[in-house]
């Protein structure tokens, strides 16, 4: 029996589908949530965002205090 696997690694690809689809978030440090709470953490940053510390993950109190500005 033959195990066959298929890594994808999407790297900021829900960061990045944000930006296309609102592009006055295009060239900022943003981060997506699976839910907006304080208590839940980022499954996705820009690369702006990822030059602030902010990476999947982090929580969205240390992503605030990482970059207070940031978009979620």
């Amino acid at each position: 029996m033959s195990l066959n696997a298929l890594y994808v690694d999407f790297n900021y690809y829900f960061a990045s589908l944000e930006q296309q689809l609102r592009p006055e978030l295009r060239g900022k440090p943003i981060s997506v949530l699976a839910i907006m709470a304080e208590t839940t953490c980022c499954i996705a940053a820009s690369y702006k965002a990822k030059a602030f510390g902010i990476k999947t993950c982090t929580s969205v109190r240390d992503a605030r205090k990482l970059y207070k500005n940031i978009t979620l």
